[in-house]
This record gives C-alpha cells, structure tokens and sequence, in this order.
C-alpha cells in the first residue's frame, strides 16, 4: 500500500542519516560480552547497530544466528554489512568467556594498544577429571577421570608450578594463524594443524582458589555469587 511504502522509505531515510552520525563517532567502548557468542560475532553486532534507534535489529536474534554460524559442518556466513563504520576490539575472549571487551570506534581503534599492556584478573569456575579435545568446556569428552580423593589442599600444592613466568602451548582451537588459517578452521574439519604449535611465555601472577568442592567428600572457601546470567548459563550442564 502507499502508507507501506512511505513507512519503509521514511525507515530507509532514518537509517541513512543514522549512519552519517556514526562517521563522527569516535572513542573506547567497554562492554560486556556474555557468554556463548565469539567476539568477532559481538563486533558484527554493534558496528550494523551503533547510532541506530527504532531499527536496531535485536540482539536475541543475531546472538540465535550467530550460534547457527557456529555450528559444525555450516556453510552459513555473516550478510556483507554495509556500515561505514570502523570498529576494532582490543584482546579476544574466548566465545564461552564473559567479560570486558574493549571496543573501538573509527579514529577510537587507534587507542586500543593502550589498554593490552596492563594485566588482567580472570574468574573460573572449573570441574576437575575431565579432558576435552579443545581443552575447554566447548569439546568432546575423551576422558573422565576419577576424582574423590582430590582434597583442596592438594590442589594448592599443585597450583605454585602455574604460577610466574611459564611455557603454555596452545591448544589447536585458537585462533592462532597458521597457513593463512584459523587453527580452529583446522581443528573443526578434524584436519591437523600444517606445522607444530610452539609454547608461548605466559605471565601468571596469582591463581587462588576461593571455593572448593568435591561432592560427598569436602567442601572448603567461600562460593563467588556469579551474576544471575553468568549462573544460571554454567547451570546448563557446562563447567
């Protein structure tokens, strides 16, 4: 109909001016990634989206998609966008990770190796005896270990090796490059990587372990109140 179209070429319009405010846009974003999406998947988000109002398309629908992409054996990619926009995020977490995530917008991309030189504070929740294929929650299950006699004391005893200046391999899904790919590209067609993956110098400072639980057998610390949607998400079966 003739109000049809006036409403859509009326949105065309907005949108169009929407994204000439965006080219002024510069500076840092911190936000807040919740688990389940890739940062490059967030980034795809917030640069169809940042100075939209009204037609800013849903996040529950694009975080729905992006798993969709994810998903072993896709042939599905991201719809070109056509944003001017220029974003770039500082440092990566993992797509199971919640957290900061430092966002730059056009000239604000530039800034983004201030903020990679400080250190970082991480908060793991962990299921001891159990080995994946990715070394993360996110693989298939090779081994299951049995764990009942590991007592917290023990496990304080262990930890001293991981702290300081140590040698930490990579495991093959990163998204380290290799031969112009992904290691993840590799590990997810179940191909080996092209050459060795070497160790990496990691700095830890600090690991401390705040609560402790072995089912039937101790309990010891104090539990960390995880926000509601970080909870209820490791609720489901993850570890």
């Amino acid at each position: 109909t003739k109000n049809s179209m006036l409403r859509a070429a009326a949105a065309e319009v907005a949108t169009k001016h929407a994204r000439l405010a965006t080219s002024a846009l510069h500076g840092v974003l911190a936000v807040n990634k919740p688990p389940g999406i890739s940062s490059a998947g967030l980034l795809d988000y917030l640069k169809r989206n940042i100075g939209l109002d009204s037609s800013c398309f849903p996040f529950s629908e694009h975080f729905a998609r992006e798993q969709k992409l994810r998903a072993p054996g896709t042939k599905l990619k991201r719809p070109h966008s056509m944003s001017q926009l220029r974003v770039g995020h500082g440092g990566t977490l993992d797509v199971e990770a919640s957290g900061v995530l430092l966002i730059g917008i056009n000239r604000g991309c530039k800034h983004l190796d201030k903020f990679l030189k400080g250190g970082k504070t991480y908060l793991a929740n962990n299921c001891l005896g159990v080995t994946t294929d990715s070394r993360d929650a996110e693989g298939h299950i090779l081994n299951l270990s049995n764990t009942k006699h590991v007592t917290h004391e023990m496990l304080d005893g262990v930890l001293p090796q991981f702290v300081g200046s140590i040698q930490q391999t990579p495991p093959v899904f990163s998204a380290i490059k290799m031969g112009g790919k992904r290691l993840y590209e590799y590990a997810r067609k179940g191909q080996s990587a092209p050459e060795e993956i070497k160790a990496r110098t990691v700095l830890v400072d600090q690991i401390t372990v705040t609560h402790f639980e072995n089912p039937g057998h101790e309990t010891s610390g104090r539990r960390v109140a995880l926000p509601r949607g970080v909870s209820e998400y490791f609720a489901q079966g993850r570890y």
